[in-house]
C-alpha cells in the first residue's frame, strides 16, 4: 500500500515542519510528503531547499470562492484547521497511487519508525489518535475532544470518502480557535466520526502522539540510544504549545519531568537549530518566521539555551 503524509505549513511553522520531514526521512523508507504552503515565503523557501520526496502545493491551488470567504472570516490558525480535510481530500483525488494519507501537525516529530502505526490501518478506513489526558486534565476533553487532530489517517475506500466529506463539510460550516457549544476547531468533530461511520479505529500502538496533556502517564529513559517511554520506544511526540521565539529561546508548557526535557526537548531543539541554520543559508531574512513573544500564553515558560 502506497502511503503519504501531509502537513499544512505557514512560515511560522516552517522550521518545525522541516524538522518533522527529517524525522520521517530518517525513520522510514519510501517517504512521500505533501506540503500545503500557506504563504509565498514557505513555498519559496521549500522550493530552494528542494527536499527529496517532498511535494509542494501552494494554497492558491486549492482555494475557491468559498474558501476565500472563510479565509477572510477566520483567524489564520482556524483557517489552516479548516483546510485539513480539504487537503486530505485533494491528495486522495489527485494522487492516484496513494492509498492512505496521514495528516500530521507541523509540531509533531518521529523518534522511531512509524510502521507499527501504519500497519494498524490495514483493516481500518480511518485511524484516530486519543488524547489520553491525564486525570488532572480530563475535564479538558469535553472542550477539546477525545481525539487529537494532529494525527489523522485515512485509507482510500468508501468509508473514508464518506467520513472525510462529512468532516470537510463540518469544518466549512464552523471552525474557530475558541470552544463554542460543544465544538472546537476541526478537532471536536472527530468525536462523532466513530459514531456515524464504520471502519474507524483508534491507535493502539504505544508511544504515539505523546504530548503535554498525557506525559504524566509516562516515564522517559534512553535504551540502546533510543528514547523510550514506559520501556517502549517512543514513536511520535507532539510538541504542542512549543514555540520558537528566536534561535536560543523557546516557549513550552511548564511542569515537565526533567527526563522529558533532557531526552525529548533538548534533542528536538538541537535539530531545530540545525534547520534554522540550513534555512538561513538560502533565506537570510528568515528571522521573521519566529513567533512573536507577545503570544506567550498562561501555563507556558520561556526556556533559554545556555551558550
Amino acid at each position: 500500500m502506497e502511503h503519504g503524509f501531509c502537513v499544512i505549513l505557514t512560515k511560522y511553522r516552517l522550521f518545525q515542519g522541516i524538522a518533522l520531514y527529517h524525522s520521517l526521512k530518517n525513520n522510514m523508507k519510501d517517504l512521500k510528503m505533501f506540503i500545503l504552503c500557506m504563504d509565498d515565503e514557505t513555498y519559496e523557501v521549500l522550493l530552494k531547499l528542494n527536499l527529496e520526496n517532498m511535494m509542494l502545493i501552494h494554497v492558491k491551488e486549492i482555494e475557491n470562492e468559498l474558501l476565500l470567504i472563510k479565509k477572510r472570516e477566520r483567524p489564520l490558525n482556524a483557517y489552516c484547521w479548516t483546510l485539513k480535510p480539504i487537503f486530505l481530500e485533494h491528495i486522495i483525488n489527485q494522487v492516484k497511487d496513494i492509498n492512505q494519507v496521514t495528516y500530521l501537525d507541523a509540531d509533531t516529530y518521529f523518534f522511531s519508525d512509524p510502521s507499527a502505526i501504519l500497519e494498524e490501518v490495514a483493516n481500518c478506513s480511518v485511524l484516530l489518535s486519543k488524547h489520553n489526558f491525564t486525570r488532572n486534565l480530563k475535564s479538558v476533553e469535553s472542550l477539546c475532544g477525545k481525539y487529537n487532530s494532529g494525527f489523522v489517517s485515512f485509507k482510500r475506500d468508501e468509508n473514508e470518502f464518506s467520513a472525510l466529506k462529512w468532516w470537510k463539510e463540518k469544518c466549512l460550516e464552523w471552525c474557530d480557535d475558541k470552544a463554542d457549544k460543544g465544538k472546537f476547531g476541526d478537532q471536536k468533530y472527530l468525536d462523532e466520526i466513530p459514531l456515524i461511520f464504520s471502519g474507524v479505529c483508534e491507535i493502539k500502538t504505544t508511544g504515539v502522539n505523546i504530548g503535554f496533556w498525557n506525559h504524566g502517564r509516562y516515564k522517559a529513559n534512553i535504551y540502546n540510544g533510543k528514547v523510550h517511554i514506559n520501556n517502549v520506544a517512543l514513536i511520535l511526540y507532539h510538541f504542542a504549545g512549543f514555540r520558537l521565539l528566536n534561535e536560543r529561546e523557546f516557549l513550552f508548557k511548564v511542569g515537565f519531568k526533567k527526563e522529558f526535557t533532557s531526552y525529548i526537548y533538548d534533542p528536538y531543539i538541537k535539530v531545530l537549530q540545525g534547520v534554522i541554520a540550513h534555512i538561513k543559508a538560502v533565506e537570510p531574512h528568515c528571522d521573521e518566521y519566529f513567533m512573536n513573544g507577545e503570544e506567550i500564553v498562561q501555563g507556558s515558560t520561556i526556556y533559554t539555551l545556555e551558550r
